[in-house]
């Protein structure tokens, strides 16, 4: 398996467009992956709508979002060979105190090679990514798997493959809740509170700026108070914004 690098293709067809001239229908990029290898994802977990935290897993499910490791990976001599890796931070953080198979740390699932009318790519049949990470000082022993549905990433020509969204159940030494993915490439730091635009999600962050985001203090993905996440469901962009 090797990764199908594709932005600077896509870049090179946007320009010879520009430069021509001409008027004719471009066949579609296919399911476009901004992946994982420079900047992480950043991933919001919104608790099920109707759902309660059982008592006494307060502590275990209380998860609002991580860094998420997003690749594609494919055959070039294989056709629909195409899938999607998605790995947690709360499963390669705790990577190193699991001695047993590391692909297990991995939800893998199959990734569309092409758009719905939505420009969605779905992704689906994930197995589930676990950890049985061994206790240390500043951590007991903790068991979590992450299982990972419905999962659709937003590819379009002004948003390639960096916005996705889907279900995950959670699971943690034996306590289970189910949550709402949102997630958005790149991760960035924030703080409410900076005079800096870039240090609010905003002019100079990296992100998109047409999307809409927002800094969210309830957990962290860097030095900063706050991560920057998708305001709306996915795909989030400003109010007219999207065409």
């Amino acid at each position: 398996m090797i990764k199908n690098i594709v932005s600077v293709a896509v870049a090179m067809v946007g320009t010879g467009a520009l430069l021509t001239g001409c008027s004719f229908d471009q066949p579609t990029q296919g399911c476009i992956v901004q992946d994982a290898s420079l900047f992480n994802w950043v991933a919001k977990y919104d608790l099920k709508e109707g759902e309660a935290i059982p008592a006494g897993c307060e502590t275990k499910l209380a998860i609002k979002g991580e860094n998420l490791g997003v690749f594609k990976f494919t055959d070039p001599e294989k056709e629909n060979s195409a899938v999607l890796t998605l790995r947690p931070q709360g499963l390669y953080s705790r990577a190193t105190r699991d001695p047993g198979d590391p692909s297990q740390q991995n939800a893998i699932g199959k990734l569309a090679d092409e758009q719905d009318a939505q420009s969605f790519c779905a992704a689906v049949d994930f197995n589930p990514a676990t950890v049985n990470a061994s206790a240390i000082a500043t951590e007991g022993a903790t068991s979590i798997s992450y299982q990972f549905e419905n999962i659709k990433l937003y590819s379009s020509p002004d948003a390639p493959g960096t916005q996705l969204t889907g279900d995950l159940t959670y699971t943690r030494d034996g306590c289970t809740a189910h949550f709402t993915v949102r997630a958005m490439w790149p991760a960035k730091a924030c703080d409410p509170a900076s005079d800096l635009q870039s240090e609010k999600c905003g002019e100079g962050s990296g992100i998109n700026p047409d999307f809409a985001v927002t800094c969210d203090t309830s957990f962290k993905v860097g030095g900063l108070p706050g991560s920057c996440v998708p305001e709306k469901a996915i795909p989030s962009y400003k109010d007219g914004a999207k065409k």
